[in-house]
């Protein structure tokens, strides 16, 4: 497949109506714990039933606490379980008729809501919650709430996305949000501005809330607000019931001594010139690093990376921060362009790290990006081995935060986020500025007693005026100091303690796990490797993870059931304001996932390959595995259950047409035999991934419809396919 960004595109997505009515948004903030509850309203307005498919984004941050389903008759609470089984629990519940939703984590701050057999005019309205930690950077917090993913270059399925899933874009849908953002304690006294949204404030008692001007908006944009104020209130330590023990949160604001003069810096600027950041975007960035020229010190080596389909370097290694070399770099740099197409940004990053660099001099990179690609987990696995820090720029109306978030992250870097209506240029050179800031490392946190564990294990880097969260588990009650302990860059010792405070959680009973203990549980899983063992914290803390879902399944009685499998409605996307820096919208002319084939093609099955020559060097294995190739793929044409010709002109393999026509000279009934065969064949672990989600409805719905077998047809059917297999060997 064509690596190619996933354009939006004219027609209207799917053949029916979009059944997500409206998202209303409810969310409470105190101090820096953030609770945030969004509400999805489904409704289906066709004369058939359904499967609503919405994938969506979150921040990064977020931890899930709750999904709660409102019918018309009842209220349903979605519950973890592991995601084979929440998978197979769904397509069980799709084919008996009841309706049932599943939410499922694709990528990282990516979520797909799967709403299935939503009848004919049904609404339910679908609440998740969830909670995040805010952090300080220097005197301002940033509440970040994504509404639309953009266009992505790359191949979604190379990153396990399934077509299903893949979010899609018409440029014709106009999705309405609504927001009431209610703000506690310290921070309710903050500067509140948004540089997203026109927004209204009201003083309600001890709190701050905040709404749209216009009631509400459009989902073509992330929601931003900057929360400003200077306040000695920014570390803090807490403790709170967890079942039988307790949960420390300590939230830690250094302030590290002004250093004088900072060891000599290697930098590598690296700028994204893809179509996607045209218009404000790049002409910011533009503006920006002439200033950052500017702040480059003549003992600094540095060098100018920009890319897009390709990359070109300003040097061919990096240079001195001489008066000539700046000179040459500015005068290029104020021709700067979003020209250079498709956003290749893992060439960028290699080219940065290959470049031979001054020895014992600190590597750094500043990138500036929206970071709208799909395969970005292997350009972080190979920025976190090559000993750069990286200071990742995220651009924007609707930043894929993840990728640039765990790209600092992996490298004891830092990230910011930057909205195009904010003062672009003046955010991107203060990030800048962070290169030189004091950093400490050899961090260790000095807890009141031995925790039972901490999160996280390890700390990287912690930089000046940023907040560290960590947590620990403890089975008894500690009091006393939590001590954070650090080394810094010229050899001095920085200290900072913090007096631990008890915080009830009064939402949640004593006995039962709380908001803070879920949230460590799932930043402990986020470090996590194994599956299984991610699966089992999840499922016992009850944590969305790639390895969980969330699951609910509301049984109809026999006559509310849907007779029919549901028709699949993609729910598409606004295309993000500013995409590609103006109205015009590329269109993507190279395939993303095809079409159908029709039930029974022209060609058979059996007809010859390339060339005599081609049988001559192939086995009888390789020939009868490339035979059953070609009938799976024809199976995912299905529409309906095969007679035994059928099976033959499908190029169904001859042992197996040759058992089931003995089971029907037997007497057994043909269309029992043949769905029986084919269910079972689905089913098997080497043929399941390769069929169809609708394929294997089809036949799980006509198996299920099956009457009570004879004795010993099942078993032979599942004989006879065992031994099919062996022989032709995989």
């Amino acid at each position: 497949m064509n690596k190619t960004m996933t354009a939006p595109v004219l027609e209207p997505v799917g053949e029916g109506k979009v059944a997500l009515q409206s998202v209303n948004v409810k969310a409470e903030i105190e101090n820096l714990l953030c609770e945030v509850t969004i509400k999805q309203i489904y409704r289906n307005l066709e004369k058939v039933n359904i499967e609503a498919v919405y994938t969506f984004p979150l921040p990064l941050g977020a931890v899930l606490l709750d999904l709660t389903i409102k019918t018309e008759t009842k209220e349903l609470k979605g519950v973890v379980v592991e995601k084979k089984e929440a998978e197979d629990r769904y397509e069980d519940a799709i084919t008996d008729g009841n309706t049932v939703i599943m939410l499922e984590q694709i990528d990282p701050g990516l979520y797909t809501m799967n709403v299935g057999n939503l009848q004919p005019e049904e609404t339910i309205e679908i609440s998740i919650t969830y909670a995040e930690l805010f952090k300080w950077r220097d005197n301002s917090v940033r509440f970040f709430l994504p509404t639309t993913i953009a266009p992505r270059y790359g191949d979604p399925g190379s990153v396990g996305i399934r077509s299903h899933q893949m979010p899609e874009h018409d440029l014709m849908v106009e999705n309405p949000f609504t927001i009431s953002l209610s703000i506690l304690g310290t921070l309710s006294h903050a500067s509140i501005k948004s540089p997203s949204h026109k927004i209204v404030l009201e003083k309600q008692d001890e709190k701050t809330v905040v709404s749209l001007k216009k009631g509400q908006a459009l989902m073509d944009r992330d929601f931003i607000l900057n929360l400003s104020m200077e306040t000695d209130e920014k570390s803090f330590a807490h403790l709170e019931p967890d079942g039988d023990g307790h949960i420390v949160l300590a939230s830690f604001y250094p302030r590290f001594p002004t250093m004088t003069d900072p060891a000599p810096r290697c930098i590598t600027i690296i700028v994204d010139c893809s179509g996607s950041m045209g218009g404000d975007s790049i002409a910011q960035a533009r503006k920006a690093l002439c200033e950052i020229l500017e702040l480059l010190r003549p003992q600094d080596t540095f060098n100018v990376i920009r890319f897009g389909s390709a990359y070109q370097m300003i040097f061919p290694a990096p240079v001195r921060a001489n008066t000539s070399n700046l000179k040459e770099a500015k005068n290029l740099l104020e021709i700067l362009d979003a020209d250079m197409g498709g956003t290749k940004i893992g060439e960028a990053v290699a080219a940065a790290i290959k470049m031979k660099t001054p020895a014992k001099t600190m590597k750094d990179a500043l990138l500036i990006t929206d970071g709208e690609v799909w395969d970005w987990e292997k350009v972080t696995a190979m920025a976190g081995r090559s000993g750069f820090r990286f200071f990742t720029v995220g651009v924007g109306s609707t930043v894929s935060e993840a990728f640039v978030q765990k790209l600092a992250d992996a490298t004891n870097g830092a990230c910011e986020l930057v909205s195009p209506n904010e003062n672009m240029a003046e955010k991107i050179v203060r990030h800048f500025k962070r290169i030189y800031f004091p950093k400490a490392g050899n961090v260790t946190i000095r807890w009141p007693g031995k925790p039972e564990k901490t999160v996280p294990e390890h700390i990287g880097s912690v930089y000046d005026g940023d907040t560290l969260h960590v947590f620990a588990r403890f089975k008894k009650k500690p009091g006393g100091n939590v001590e954070l302990r650090a080394r810094l860059e010229n050899g001095r010792t920085f200290s900072q303690k913090l007096p631990l405070q008890v915080r009830a959680d009064s939402r949640t009973p004593a006995e039962h796990t709380g908001t803070t203990a879920r949230m460590a549980a799932s930043w402990e899983m986020r470090s996590m490797e194994d599956p299984k063992e991610i699966a089992a914290m999840g499922v016992k803390y009850q944590l969305m993870s790639r390895h969980t879902n969330y699951l609910a399944i509301d049984v109809k009685a026999s006559d509310e059931k849907a007779k029919n499998l549901p028709a699949l409605r993609n729910t598409p996307h606004m295309l993000a304001a500013g995409w590609g820096g103006t109205g015009r919208v590329i269109q993507d002319m190279s395939p993303q996932y095809s079409s159908r084939a029709p039930m029974f093609p022209e060609r058979a099955l059996s007809e010859p390959f390339e060339s005599v020559a081609q049988y001559s060097i192939m086995s009888i294995g390789d020939l009868q595995r490339r035979k059953l190739d070609g009938f799976i793929d024809r199976l995912n044409s299905l529409s309906y259950t095969l007679s035994i010709n059928d099976l033959v002109l499908q190029g169904g393999p001859e042992e197996m047409i040759k058992t089931l026509m003995e089971l029907v000279d037997a007497g057994v009934d043909e269309e029992t035999v043949v769905t029986l065969f084919l269910y079972l064949l689905s089913q098997h672990k080497r043929i399941k991934k390769r069929l169809d989600r609708s394929t294997k409805r089809i036949l799980t719905k006509a198996y299920k419809q099956l009457p009570t077998l004879q004795a010993g047809v099942l078993q032979r059917i599942q004989t006879a396919i065992e031994d099919y297999l062996k022989t032709i060997g995989r």
